[in-house]
């Protein structure tokens, strides 16, 4: 076995206190433990055990901690001028120890007394305020449910001065909101916290945990912008660390009372897994508890068969598993304590009812709040415009009545079939009429009625059919059969509609006149449309022109034209569908006809789009949205324009609609109810429009609810679309912990061969990230294993670009072997390049890119002279390409190589050049001068060298 090295041992302790909290963190601490033990180094032993507690404390390990914590605890006090300067960090750690011990109902409660009562000695020996010890004194009566006590407890904490023993400024005031909010003292919490949340807060809990103990006082103050905002931005901080489930239940609890069960279920399917690894007993009983209460207001409401998903129990019987988990859990903290608090509190959660009715969480909760939820209400319809009738004789019969509306229906003329039919009413009561007259009217009864009210249309209709059979006319009964068949064919039987249309068609075609021949053909196309067999339809639809009918207005004709662009747009032929839109508008506009404009520009917009063309389709659903549309037609168009704007800059414009998209397809569904696909694409879009405003947090939840429905619809693709997204606004929102874990889990969801490529380009995108955060060795990782991908890939550039920026990120980490095996995979990428590519001034350029970087690795292992091989050319290739700043760096880095091999006379024009033609305002000037002045000291030029450290601010060794 190798002997471990003791500076390989300090770096793992150095790299432990510097990682993420979390299992890498304990990784590292394991490691650096059974390595400094095998070295049997005392001093290594204790401080890679300190730092062991710290990352158990933070990584939800905290029962680890007690064995790390007593071992330090005793070498400290046999040896203490060995591990004096570590006497701080152990009295800190008493904190630690107090609050775990609670948390575990197997140890005794003597042995917490014990260590309080130790704390108490050691902070008092050494001159220190017993502020943290009063605080941990009250948080064990608390826990113990000893109000006197806690009281008492409370107030020496608050009378007591700080010092640097305290928690933060944040943390404190945390448990003092949880004191105060107990008592039922909500306004003094809320009042308390106003300033210190105004402040800064750098401490890694807050201000989550600050703002998930104001939720209940928020609550039930009335404040509910600002319980929806604190539940927003804490879970965010936390719904990814398997170390904050006891935050999260909070949260849970939270949702039940607010009337959000239905989003405390999302909570609780994507944290119950977590639950058998809890940090602590407390902790499980806290979660379990906390979702058994959000499952039984569910079963309540009706949801009781519903599944939960990840569990092997439906909603009422996850309910009562996980509520007799907490009781039992519960009875055993009590048997520990010798009091019935927790039980009581357990008991109070799992009956707790919500606090108000239904507290909406999101923009689209709330958009959804404002509709009531159901469909809006319609305002009063408009009176229609009745025409003036000069050429309807005063005395005009029935029959000639029936033959004006029949017409006037058949050309859309709506102002003139409702002023015939004003001059039909009085007819339609009295007696005497024929059935052929029955039937016709209520054929056109049924006509009127049409897109309004489909039972009533096919009530009409049927009579019409009797009405006309009775009569013996077959023609009008085989009309009203083809009616009846394609309103059949639009309300979800296209294939029984379809055949009575076809079988009405031919039966006109064979025995009717050129209106009904044209009529019936129309019909069919249409019903072939629904029936998704756009080639029969334009087969049909081709035929209208041969039947001769006579004088059919200028709105059938763009009728027909308009079916013939949706029909070439369903068989594929978008580009023709596009040109027949066009067509179509310009004939519109032509015949002055305002509402088909708008349709055309509507199919328009549809083919465009499909070309993607989507500024095209836009200005085409702009000029749509000038013209008079239906109502159900004009939400379309708003609704297709927004999805396309949602990511441009006009993305305000689509906020609204998209909003009130999402609240139509049903935003946050009811519990039980399934997500509807198209809500989650619509959430997406909104998500999108939102991030594109700046509503950077209002994207956040709308986001999270769209990743939950995708999933839980099976939509992998789409809830990775958002989850990519969801990286993006985490970012932006400063929470990189939560991008990368966004990122980590779309990585993952890209496995297999086929989506190498993906997962690359996300690893990658993350090892950026982790560079830009100066978590420089976890960046090389990430990059390292988004270079194996993109080999998986067979995507040889984006592989040498990406070993290339691990080399860099290892240089960085202070990993200079890494960083060199990093440059030869990115060597050996390069030679993959098949010639055309090699070519390219992409490749030209991570070629150049690579000779640099290169350089910088080979200089880091101690290998100049290879670094100069490699850097030499490097500024020629950027200058080809124009990449002059490139090249400046290049330049530059030669000419440190040169210094560092002791060439100084040949380092020192280069150096020169370099110096004088950066911009006065390029970062990397001082750089330059530093390298200057450094070769002129060994080239003899001592009073420029240190003229050029007085310009720019630096010292000569």
């Amino acid at each position: 076995m190798t002997t471990p090295n003791p500076d390989r041992i300090r770096a793992l302790i150095e790299q432990c206190w510097d990682a993420p909290h979390g299992a890498g963190q304990v990784a590292l601490a394991e490691e650096a433990i059974a390595q400094a033990d095998a070295l049997g180094d005392e001093q290594l032993r204790f401080h890679a055990r300190m730092a062991a507690t710290e990352a158990y404390q933070r990584g939800g390990l905290p029962a680890k901690g007690f064995a790390t914590f007593t071992w330090c605890l005793a070498r400290f006090d046999s040896y203490p001028e060995r591990h004096g300067d570590q006497e701080y960090l152990l009295l800190w750690h008493y904190k630690y120890m107090v609050n775990s011990l609670t948390r575990f109902p197997d140890v005794p409660l003597t042995r917490t007394y014990a260590v309080l009562d130790d704390m108490q000695r050691r902070y008092a020996e050494g001159g220190h305020s017993l502020q943290a010890v009063h605080k941990h004194r009250w948080l064990v009566a608390s826990h113990l449910g000893d109000c006197a006590a806690a009281d008492l407890h409370y107030a020496q904490w608050q009378a007591a001065p700080r010092d640097g023993n305290s928690d933060c400024v944040g943390c404190d005031p945390t448990d003092q909101v949880r004191h105060l909010t107990d008592r039922g003292r909500d306004e003094e919490a809320i009042e308390l916290v106003g300033p210190v949340l105004a402040g800064e807060l750098t401490c890694v809990e807050q201000p989550q945990e600050i703002l998930t103990a104001l939720l209940l006082p928020y609550l039930r103050t009335g404040r509910f912008d600002e319980a929806r905002r604190a539940h927003h931005q804490a879970y965010r901080a936390v719904r990814a660390d398997r170390s904050q489930l006891g935050t999260i239940a909070d949260h849970v609890y939270f949702l039940a009372v607010s009337g959000n069960a239905g989003r405390g279920l999302e909570l609780v399917e994507r944290h119950l897994p977590w639950l058998p690894e809890a940090s602590s007993p407390l902790v499980e009983m806290a979660f379990a508890a906390a979702s058994s209460l959000v499952l039984r207001l569910l079963a309540a409401a009706g949801h009781g068969a519903k599944p939960v998903r990840g569990a092997e129990h439906d909603v009422a019987e996850l309910a009562e598993h996980l509520a007799a988990r907490a009781v039992a859990l519960a009875k055993r903290f009590d048997d520990r304590n010798g009091t019935a608090a927790q039980s009581e509190r357990v008991a109070a959660t799992l009956a707790a009812e919500p606090l108000v009715e239904r507290l909406p969480l999101s923009l689209t909760a709330r958009v959804g709040a404002a509709l009531g939820r159901t469909p809006a209400v319609s305002p009063p319809a408009a009176a229609p415009v009745v025409a003036d009738l000069p050429d309807v004789p005063a005395d005009a019969g029935l029959d000639l009545l029936l033959d004006l509306i029949e017409e006037a229906l058949r050309r859309d003329d709506e102002p003139r079939s409702e002023a015939l039919w004003q001059l039909i009413e009085p007819f339609t009561g009295a007696g005497g009429l024929t059935s052929l007259q029955l039937g016709r009217l209520a054929d056109l009864r049924g006509m009127r009625l049409h897109g309004e009210t489909a039972e009533q249309t096919e009530q009409a209709w049927t009579e019409a059919l009797e009405r006309y059979t009775q009569a013996g006319d077959e023609v009008r009964g085989q009309r009203i059969r083809g009616r009846l068949g394609l309103h059949r064919s639009r309300h979800g039987q296209p294939e029984e509609g379809l055949a009575q249309v076809r079988a009405s068609s031919d039966y006109l075609l064979a025995h009717g006149g050129p209106k009904d021949q044209a009529g019936a053909l129309r019909r069919l196309a249409v019903a072939l449309l629904h029936a998704q067999q756009p080639g029969e339809a334009l087969r049909e639809l081709d035929r209208v022109d041969g039947v001769g009918e006579p004088d059919p207005g200028a709105r059938v004709r763009l009728q027909v034209m308009l079916l013939r662009a949706q029909a070439l747009g369903a068989d594929g032929r978008v580009q023709e569908s596009a040109d027949a839109a066009r067509e179509l508008i310009a004939r519109a506009v032509a015949e002055g006809q305002d509402e088909m404009i708008g349709l055309g520009e509507f199919f328009l917009g549809q083919g465009l789009s499909m070309l993607d063309d989507n500024a095209g389709a836009a200005a085409a659903f702009d000029r749509a949205l000038a013209r008079v549309l239906p109502e159900p037609l004009e939400r379309e168009v708003r609704e297709r324009r927004a999805v396309l704007l949602a990511g441009t800059p006009r993305a305000r414009e689509a906020v609204d609609d998209l909003a009130a998209m999402v609240a139509r397809l049903g935003a946050e569904p009811e519990a039980g109810q399934e997500h509807d696909d198209d809500a989650e694409h619509a959430r997406f879009h909104l998500a999108v429009a939102l991030f594109n405003t700046g509503r950077v947090e209002e994207a956040a939840e709308v986001a999270e609810e769209a990743v939950y429905g995708a999933d839980r619809a099976g939509n992998q693709n789409l809830a990775d679309q958002v989850r990519h997204l969801l990286a993006a606004i985490h970012q932006r929102l400063g929470e990189t912990d939560q991008s990368l874990a966004y990122l980590d889990e779309l990585a993952a969801n890209l496995d297999g061969f086929d989506n190498a490529a993906g997962r690359a380009r996300v690893l990658e995108q993350a090892g950026e990230l982790l560079f830009d955060l100066d978590r420089d060795a976890l960046a090389a990782t990430r990059l390292g294993s988004a270079a194996a991908a993109y080999r998986v890939a067979r995507l040889p550039l984006d592989e040498m670009r990406a070993r290339r920026r691990q080399a860099v990120a290892a240089m960085y980490a202070d990993d200079p072997e890494r960083a060199r095996q990093a440059v030869e995979l990115a060597d050996a990428a390069a030679a993959e390049l098949p010639p055309g590519l090699a070519k390219e001034p992409e490749a030209q350029y991570e070629l150049a890119w690579l000779a640099l970087d290169g350089a910088r690795a080979m200089v880091g292992v101690g290998d100049p002279e290879a670094a100069l091989t490699r850097v030499r050319g490097a500024a020629e290739r950027f200058r080809g390409l124009e990449a002059f700043g490139e090249a400046f760096l290049a330049d530059l880095t030669m000419g440190e190589v040169l210094l560092t091999l002791g060439r100084a006379e040949a380092a020192e024009p280069v150096l020169r050049e370099v110096l004088n033609g950066l911009p006065r305002d390029s970062a990397t000037l001082p750089r330059a001068a530093y390298a200057l002045a450094h070769t002129l000291m060994q080239c003899d030029q001592e009073e420029e060298a240190r003229r050029l450290a007085g310009e720019y601010g630096f010292e000569l060794d």
